[in-house]
């Protein structure tokens, strides 16, 4: 299977730039009396944007048997190991509430869950292979996954006084916990049927545009934060960390539902003002 919607640039660039925000989240949500895990973060999106900036100096053609990419991703192996290891660390104390980090341990599962497909991405980069894509059921675990975190994080950080937007997003938060069962559904169907099958592409459509439609409710919400017209707990760069990765999801969605390939090529990966 081969992804047309996606280079390999293309997955340093993403993956470099969700793992530097997913850095900053965990800074801005520490306690400042955590001096130790703040520095530790800190020094992480500073390298993260270390390697967005030597990534910068590699075309963007390059594929995965370029020894300048290779070397790249050599480089990048073991910053996004680490960082993967630092935030198990504090799930694991998060759990024991042994960490003043003011983020739960199932939003650390959905992060960890993102930097694993980025390291599993990586295995072969770092060998000058091309990675496999993911199976459709499990690219649904991933990021069905992600977009009900989003959702859930942004009923929670909308304040109270936000009725109408707390109903449409408690709409979205049921509509996505429907779908993860759909999947786990549909994956018991391949022990004896081949993926692919007409129902489950059309469940990839279904998804598709479901999440296209919230992306367009969550930017008209930004819209708002931008002009001081929503009350909330939040800040613009946790708020926007949604849109690039929902074009990568529909991005690689699109491979399975055709239907989606106009808006996966008009989606940017780019972080709107980051």
């Amino acid at each position: 299977m081969q992804n047309y919607m996606i280079s390999v640039w293309e997955e340093h660039f993403f993956w470099l730039g969700i793992l530097q925000d997913h850095a900053y989240f965990i800074r801005d949500h520490l306690s400042p009396t955590e001096v130790e895990y703040v520095k530790t973060a800190q020094q992480y999106i500073n390298w993260f944007g270390e390697l967005n900036n030597m990534l910068g100096n590699i075309p963007k053609s390059a594929n995965h048997s370029d020894e300048n990419m290779i070397y790249f991703s050599q480089r990048v192996w073991p910053v996004a190991k680490g960082y993967f290891d630092f935030e198990g660390k504090l799930q694991a104390l998060r759990i024991d509430n042994q960490v003043n980090l003011n983020l739960s341990p199932t939003y650390l599962n959905g992060t960890l869950a993102e930097n694993q497909e980025y390291l599993r991405i990586l295995s072969h980069l770092v060998q000058g292979k091309e990675p496999e894509p993911l199976p459709l059921v499990n690219l649904m675990d991933l990021w069905l996954e992600d977009q009900l975190g989003h959702a859930l994080l942004f009923e929670d950080l909308l304040d109270p006084i936000e009725i109408a937007a707390r109903r449409q997003t408690e709409a979205y938060i049921g509509i996505y916990q429907g779908f993860m069962v759909q999947n786990r559904i549909l994956k018991g169907y391949l022990r004896f049927k081949e993926p692919g099958f007409a129902r489950q592409r059309e469940f990839a459509n279904e998804v598709g545009q479901t999440t296209l439609e919230m992306s367009r409710y969550i930017s008209t919400m930004v819209h708002k934060f931008k002009e001081n017209k929503l009350l909330n707990d939040s800040t613009l760069r946790f708020l926007e960390h949604h849109f690039p990765e929902t074009c990568y999801f529909i991005k690689k969605l699109s491979y399975f539902a055709p239907n989606l390939q106009n808006e996966a090529s008009k989606c940017s990966l780019k972080r709107i003002s980051y």
